[in-house]
């Protein structure tokens, strides 16, 4: 019987909850700590899951107790020190979304961890959804053929998170605004889907047009819409689109084409060709939960020793798509990835 994985977790918003949540269900982890500035919080939290330990410092929390990894859920300029710092100290860690501020920022979170012989995994949370997992398996099994085009999608209306201190529209904490907090779910999902392909090139626009929603004099310097046209080595094509506010309706879309058929996410249906007619298939999508099977995977990953779903050297890729973005919009000009 494999023993229980020890586990920390940094940050007590919504995501550090889940992972926690998470956590519970799953029978070979063991939630030991908990570390958050707000103590009350953190308190209310450590109370009601029977948690033994609590800290306001992960340093502290790495040096007093026994584990063996931490999930990091802090703002986004925190996932690179505090992910560095875990392991350093020996501890395998699973880093929320996105990986980093930027590619320089994940190589370096990626080879530390190599080098540690270390588990890194990225919380991208919609990988383990029902319908993705599904729409995976059919991929995966050849009805769709070879995967040539993508198209992500995840718009809101009006949604402009501000987060305590309002560091989501404060660039030098967030690294950006709704491309690199959303746009980054739409980017992965649809990456995921396509294999994973190595990026090649990106052509793409950001846009800041609704600052007047926000309360006034508020510091903002970000995005709140972004849209790229992403090419592969592979030949492959995905285009992204995501806001945090848009005047066009709010809503998620994933598409995905192939040579022998299609598929799109919310809700799952493919698209196929049976004897020279369409076909419209809506399959029946189980019901899992997201976060249980994320952190699940995690602790399997640590105990077998294989390499996450979502990977250190992944999360260098998808930052250099978002850089590339971003970049791309500035120059106003292709950019090219290495």
């Amino acid at each position: 019987m494999a023993k229980k994985i020890k586990i920390g977790i940094i940050g007590l918003g919504w995501p550090g909850r889940e992972h926690l949540k998470g956590y519970k269900q799953c029978a070979d982890a063991e939630v030991v700590a908990l570390c958050d500035m707000n103590t009350e919080l953190a308190g209310q939290q450590t109370k009601e899951h029977n948690i033994a330990h609590l800290f306001t410092d992960h340093k502290q929390m790495f040096k007093e107790i026994d584990l063996d990894a931490v999930s990091v859920c802090l703002p986004n300029f925190l996932h690179a020190p505090i992910t560095l710092d875990a392991l350093k100290a020996g501890k395998h860690v699973i880093c929320e979304k996105p990986p980093s501020l930027d590619a320089k920022q994940a190589r370096k979170m990626a080879d530390t961890a190599k080098k540690n012989k270390l588990t890194l995994m990225y919380a991208l949370c919609l990988r383990f959804g029902g319908a993705a997992k599904l729409a995976k398996d059919y991929i995966e099994q050849g009805e769709l053929g070879e995967i040539y085009y993508g198209r992500a999608v995840y718009h809101r209306r009006r949604g402009i998170p501000m987060g305590s201190g309002s560091w989501f529209v404060d660039k030098k904490r967030s690294g950006g605004g709704a491309l690199i907090d959303i746009g980054v779910h739409a980017l992965d999902s649809a990456w995921w889907l396509m294999g994973c392909p190595k990026p090649v090139s990106v052509s793409g626009s950001a846009y800041q047009k609704f600052k007047r929603v926000l309360p006034k004099g508020a510091h903002f310097d970000v995005d709140d819409s972004a849209f790229a046209l992403i090419k592969f080595a592979n030949g492959a094509t995905l285009n992204l689109e995501c806001s945090w506010a848009l005047n066009l309706p709010g809503g998620s879309l994933m598409q995905i084409a192939g040579t022998l058929g299609g598929l799109e996410l919310n809700p799952l249906k493919i698209y196929q060709e049976r004897k020279g007619v369409a076909v419209d298939i809506t399959p029946e999508v189980p019901n899992v939960d997201a976060f249980a099977g994320q952190t699940g995977h995690f602790i399997e990953c640590i105990q077998k020793r294989k390499t996450p779903l979502m990977s250190g050297e992944q999360g260098v890729q998808l930052m250099q798509i978002l850089d590339a973005i971003y970049k791309s919009s500035a120059t106003g000009k292709e950019v090219r990835i290495s």
